[in-house]
């Protein structure tokens, strides 16, 4: 499938609409790391890989994994492409900022982070526009800072319904293979891919060289 500027504007919108309108249920349904098997465990990878504190939380939904980072002794930026899920983020825990963006143009100075933390946020965008997102988040890295993104392992993309929200999502589901590559064209070192607790999740870490 060839990925044209509209389509690719109307999957940005759609999301951030769903986010919106269903804000109180997304933070009701996953709000806290039991319901996730492993995710504790990946976050304090993630912490322990990174080369000092400052943390871009890249799709925080309602803070739950930005919590726990800050507890860890981080500094967190919140990112989000709902406005309604960052008001939750910020009552919820002390982010040092919360930035209303989308992944592909992340209103943030080059440089600025020791680590992006992305869980289960870019598989709502086009598989094309994949490599763009590793791009930015590979941008706003410090040499030597780490990233963990967190995917669906499958074939194939589209609208799809899940248990856990009423409304439809893009869902880009993809082989974690295809990720490393396009990690280390973005510039990326020591890619890596990690099961998660969670049936088909899986996570890939990497470092900007």
């Amino acid at each position: 499938m060839h990925l044209n500027g509209e389509h690719l504007r109307a999957v940005v919108s759609s999301t951030r609409r769903v986010y919106d309108e269903s804000a109180a249920t997304y933070a009701r349904i996953t709000g806290t790391l039991d319901l996730f098997p492993g995710l504790d465990q990946e976050l304090d990878r993630f912490f322990e890989a990174l080369p000092g504190t400052s943390v871009l939380d890249l799709g925080c939904g309602s803070g739950r994994d930005a919590e726990y980072l800050i507890g860890r002794g981080a500094t967190v930026v919140a990112s989000d492409l709902s406005e309604e899920l960052l008001r939750y983020t910020r009552c919820r825990c002390a982010v040092t900022g919360a930035v209303l963006c989308d992944l592909l143009a992340l209103p943030l100075a080059a440089g600025a982070f020791d680590g992006v933390w992305a869980c289960a946020t870019i598989l709502h965008l086009p598989s094309e526009a994949h490599p763009r997102a590793f791009s930015e988040i590979h941008r706003v890295l410090r040499p030597g800072g780490a990233t963990a993104i967190s995917l669906k392992e499958g074939d194939g993309e589209g609208w799809m319904r899940t248990t856990r929200m009423p409304s439809s999502r893009w869902f880009s589901l993809r082989r974690p293979e295809a990720v490393v590559d396009e990690l280390t064209a973005a510039g990326f070192v020591s890619v890596r891919v990690s099961p998660s607790g969670r049936g088909s999740w899986f996570v890939v870490e990497a470092r900007k060289g």
